[in-house]
This record gives C-alpha cells, sequence and structure tokens, in this order.
C-alpha cells in the first residue's frame, strides 16, 4: 500500500512537471482566444460554479464521526435509591437501570404497592410505610431489574426456481390434394385478390393459445411449392421455440434483540404491472399498476435457564423476476411463514421451514391417426410441454449477542464501504482538466479531510480522557462510598459482637440456674420414681391379695352351690317322707260307722 502511495506521488510529480510547459502555453491560448471574443470573465466564470458544486456534494457525502461518544451519563441517575421520610410514610425514588419506569411500576403495583413514575426520566417513586419496607423493596428491585439477555438472529432464505418449456405448432395448406381439388388447410390461409397465398396461420397452434405473445417470436422452418400458382400451392411450417429460465434469491437480513421483545426489518420496492386493457369500440390500450413487494422478517425471541433460545418468527418475502411461461414473463410472487415458537441451541441452525415444488405440463394436439405417423406425422400435430420447480429453505441462527462495537470502528467500516475505488486517474486528469486545477483542489481537500479528521480524533480523545477522569473520580467516590460503608458495617459488627457477648454470659447464667433447677428436678423425679415403685409394690401385693380373695370367693360361691344343691336334696326328701306319713295315717285310721 505504501508502494502504490509512493508511486501514485511520482506520477503526479512528473505530472506537475510537465504542467509548468503545458499550463504556460495553454493558458495563453486561452487568454488569446478570450481576447479574441473579449469574454474573459465569462470563462473563469464557470469554474466557481463547479467547485462549489463539488465542494458540497463532496461536503454532503463525506462521513462524519459523532464527537460526542463520551459524554457521561448524569451522575444523579447512578446514585443509590434515595428515601424522604414524610408525615404518611416514606418515599423512596429509584432509576430504573435495565428496565422502563412502566414495567418496573407494574410489578410493583401487582405486589401491593402504591408506585408513581416518570417516564421521561425512567424514575420510580414508591409510596412506603416505613424504612423496613424500603428495605425489602429495594432488595426486590435489586434481583428483578437485571439486564435482559440480547439476542443476535441471522436468518437465510434460499429460493431456487427453474423453468423449462418447449413447443412447437403447424401450419399447412395444400390446394388439389391428390389432383382430385381436395384442399386442406384452406380455411387457415389468408389469399390477395388472385388467389396468392399472403399468410397462413397455424392449424394446430402449440403454446400461443395460453401466451398470445408466443405467436410474435420464434423461429419456423418448412417448405413453399408452386409459390404464387393459385389452386396448386402447398405450404408446410413447423414452430419450434425452447425457453428456459431461472432465479436464484438469497436473502439474509439479521437482526439484535431483547428477549420478548419483536424485531422487524422490512424492504420494500414498488415494481410496475401492465395491464391490458380491452373495451368495446376502442382499441385496447395498456396502463401500468404499481404494485408493492415486500421482503419483512419479524422475530421475538425467548431465553431459556437451559441456555436454548425460542424463536417467534414471521417471514414474508417477495420478487418481481420469477420468469414465468412460454416467454419468461417476470411475475411478482410472495412467500411467507408463520412459526409461533421454535427452540434452537445457540450457535446452533435450525430449518424452521421449506418447500419443494415441482410441475410438469404436456398438452399434444393433431389429427388422429396422421399425428401418430412417423417423420410427416409432425406436421399434422403440435406439443406445448413446460417444466418448472421451486425450492424455498428458511434458516435461523439465534446466538447471544456479543455487544457492540466501537464507534470508530464502525465509522472506519462505513468509511471504507463509502469510499470511491482507487484508479490510475493521471491521463484522465490531463485530458480532462490540463490546468491541473482540479489536482490541486483535490489535494487541498484530502488535506483539509485530513486535518479534520484528526482534529475530531483529537477532540474525541480528549473527551475520552475526560469520560476516564470522570469515570475514576466516580470509581474514587464509589471507593470512599464503600470504604465509609465498610466502617459502618465493621462498627455494626462489633456493636453485635459485643452485644452476642453479653447474650453468651446471660446465657450461661441461665445455663447454670438451669443445671441447679434440672438438679432439684432430677431428685425429685427420682423420690418420685421410688414413690411410684412402692405404689407398684403395693398394687402388686394388692393385686395379689384381689386374686386370691377372688379365689376364694369362688370357692365360697362353688360350696354355696353344693349346699343349695343338698338342701334342694333334702327338700324333696322331706316332701317324699311327708307324703309318705300322709298315706300311712290314712291308712290306719277305722271306717265311720252308719250311726256316726
Amino acid at each position: 500500500m505504501r508502494f502504490l502511495l509512493n508511486t501514485n506521488h511520482l506520477k503526479r510529480l512528473i505530472l506537475r512537471r510537465c504542467m509548468r510547459w503545458i499550463v504556460p502555453m495553454a493558458a495563453s491560448a486561452v487568454f488569446s482566444g478570450c481576447a479574441q471574443t473579449g469574454s474573459i470573465e465569462e470563462f473563469f466564470a464557470k469554474k466557481p460554479t463547479e467547485i462549489e458544486s463539488k465542494m458540497i456534494i463532496r461536503d454532503i457525502a463525506r462521513v462524519r464521526e459523532n464527537p460526542h461518544i463520551y459524554n457521561p451519563l448524569p451522575e444523579m441517575y447512578r446514585t443509590p435509591p434515595r428515601r424522604l421520610v414524610m408525615e404518611d410514610g416514606v418515599r423512596m425514588f429509584y432509576f430504573t437501570r435495565h428496565h422502563p419506569a412502566q414495567q418496573i411500576a407494574n410489578d410493583l403495583k401487582r405486589l401491593g404497592y402504591k408506585v408513581s413514575q416518570n417516564p421521561s426520566t425512567n424514575q420510580v417513586i414508591i409510596h412506603a410505610s416505613d424504612e423496613a419496607e424500603c428495605d425489602v423493596i429495594e432488595a426486590y428491585l435489586v434481583r428483578t431489574d437485571v439486564p435482559p439477555i440480547q439476542v443476535h438472529i441471522d436468518c437465510i432464505i434460499l429460493e431456487r426456481f427453474a423453468d423449462v418449456t418447449k413447443d412447437w405448432e403447424t401450419s399447412i395448406l395444400i390446394e388439389n390434394l391428390f389432383g382430385e381439388q381436395i384442399t386442406l388447410g384452406e380455411a387457415r390461409g389468408t389469399f390477395d385478390s388472385q388467389g396468392r397465398l399472403t399468410d397462413l396461420d397455424p392449424a394446430f397452434p402449440g403454446a400461443s393459445l395460453r401466451e398470445s405473445k408466443r405467436s410474435t417470436f420464434g423461429m419456423d422452418f418448412g417448405f413453399w411449392r408452386n409459390e404464387g400458382i393459385p389452386g396448386h400451392q402447398v405450404r408446410a411450417i413447423i414452430d419450434i421455440l425452447e425457453s428456459r429460465g431461472y432465479l436464484k434469491i438469497l436473502l439474509n437480513p439479521t437482526l439484535e434483540t431483547v428477549t420478548g421483545k419483536a424485531a422487524t426489518v422490512q424492504i420494500r420496492d414498488r415494481q410496475p404491472v401492465p395491464i391490458r386493457v380491452t373495451e368495446k369500440d376502442k382499441q385496447p390500450y395498456t396502463l401500468t399498476k404499481y404494485e408493492w413487494v415486500t421482503d419483512t422478517l419479524t422475530v421475538t425471541p425467548y431465553a431459556y435457564a437451559d441456555g436454548s433460545i425460542g424463536l417467534k418468527t414471521s417471514i414474508n418475502i417477495g420478487s418481481a423476476s420469477k420468469p414465468e411461461g412460454v416467454i419468461q414473463t417476470s411475475i411478482i410472487t410472495q412467500r411467507s411463514i408463520d412459526v409461533a415458537e421454535n427452540r434452537i441451541r445457540p450457535g446452533h441452525s435450525l430449518i424452521i421451514g421449506g418447500m419443494r415444488k415441482s410441475e410438469n405440463r404436456s398438452v399434444i394436439r393433431g389429427v388422429p391417426f396422421f399425428k401418430d405417423l412417423p417423420l410427416i406425422g409432425t406436421f399434422f400435430a403440435s406439443k406445448d410441454f413446460e417444466e418448472n420447480a421451486t425450492e424455498i429453505v428458511f434458516i435461523l441462527t439465534p446466538s447471544i449477542s456479543s455487544g457492540s462495537v466501537h464507534y470508530s470502528e464502525m465509522a472506519d467500516m462505513i468509511r471504507e464501504k463509502h469510499r470511491t475505488p482507487d484508479y490510475d486517474a493521471i491521463l484522465d486528469e490531463l485530458v480532462a482538466d490540463p490546468l491541473a486545477g482540479d489536482v490541486y483542489a483535490q489535494y487541498l481537500e484530502d488535506k483539509a479531510d485530513e486535518a479534520r479528521a484528526e482534529t475530531i480524533r483529537f477532540e474525541r480523545e480528549a473527551q475520552r480522557a475526560d469520560f476516564e477522569a470522570e469515570q475514576d473520580r466516580l470509581r474514587a467516590e464509589q471507593t470512599l462510598v464503600e470504604m465509609h460503608l465498610l466502617e459502618a458495617q465493621i462498627e455494626q459488627a462489633r456493636r453485635e459482637y459485643e452485644q452476642a457477648v453479653a447474650q453468651n454470659k446471660a446465657a450461661q447464667a441461665q445455663a447454670e440456674a438451669a443445671a441447679k433447677e434440672t438438679q432439684v428436678q432430677q431428685a425429685l423425679i427420682s423420690q418420685a420414681e421410688e414413690e411410684i415403685q412402692s405404689a407398684a409394690a403395693a398394687a402388686e401385693a394388692a393385686k395379689a391379695a384381689a386374686q386370691q380373695a377372688e379365689a376364694e370367693l369362688q370357692q365360697a360361691r362353688q360350696k354355696a352351690e353344693a349346699a343349695r344343691q343338698e338342701t334342694e336334696k333334702l327338700k324333696a326328701r322331706q316332701e317324699a317322707i311327708q307324703a309318705e306319713i300322709e298315706s300311712l295315717q290314712q291308712q290306719t285310721q277305722p271306717p265311720p260307722t252308719e250311726q256316726e
């Protein structure tokens, strides 16, 4: 690159040496010519206009860098949440870090807190009852207002189309067939007043039936016998045409958005579509209607904890270059796909959709039997054949975004894309500008651009130094605040330690008292256990006595039962004896006399 620059510099140096001789000669010629016409001012009046026009165009086309990219965010936006104690509670003022104020406010409202917001400053004002509630809310915000994941989506859409058509059509006219005044195809011919053939329409048309423009081109061959002899003309024509076309579309849109937020890229072109209008009693005419051809990609990503990325996708692509039909006319096509959600690992590609389509069309027209004859059957038939195939594939490749690039790198990239390619313009400059005015003007403009770029670079470096100094100051202040906070935490830890020591001593005294109480309780428990054992022994003795008494009672019952049975036996015996005594008394008593 340095050698190329040195070579160009050498060429310009040689050109300037030559200009030392050429410029005076050209100037004298110009001055003499202008002196003859008396219009020197008119000649030089054109140059300011050209220079001004070039300066405006180059100034507008120049890629400028923003010198204010290092302006820091106001300090109040970076401070921790502030609190204000009021009569009805505490107000906490929180500047959101990663999410809109409305989203944070809605989340807090769903938890039952009273919240107001200021969207212009992205600030949330929270109404709390006391400091403790503010601490809870702040801890909640630390865990919810976290940086969202930004996803980069690379989409590749590939469409391929190919089409081939083949057709032939036959025109035939035979007068005086076999010498019997039989004609063939006469109705298709056009004759002049003397009976000579001037035009012959196809007897067996091919693709011209569906594409009228097909009849206006193609290559025909055949023969014409007895041309110009009415009544004996023989004319046979075969018109053959083969058409091939293809279309390739490669669309590669890219998007970056945070999870849960939709991103859309859209490109629209207006394409002219001719429409032929035919009306009664009027000549046909053509109108041009413009249709939108749109390419749209809409993606909503969702990042999940397992590392996968979900994509809700809607793709719509259009084309106005697809060749169709026999004459390969460009038509407008639309392709679309909608997918509710796909799961893809970062860095992997997924074919979310695709389609392959193949079509074949073939039509043969002709005279039965004659069209099947070898060779000559071609003159009695026509064929219309078309085959096309389409394939379209939609591929998505999501990845976690690596963040932005530095502004200077992006500006250099745009400047490089916008730069005019280098070329050897020595001869062109010599012919177009013999006075070497453009060379010097371009040289001055290049120097001015370099100086301007250097100035902007110095300003940017100064702003960067200021920005870094401001960052260092803020870091120092943050360190000081953290140091004070650490000292407060150490003091609080010391107090908690002293309190813990006092609590430990009190706990030890309580433990000793509890030990003494435990000993007393243990003695009471031992005495109670002895009494329980004595009571248990007495209970066992009472139980044994009860069992013995129960046995004695059972024996007494048995004896009583035996005595009762014996008594019943004695009673029965007594009754029997009493009965015998009464019987004996009756037997021993004398019978009564009649006197008695």
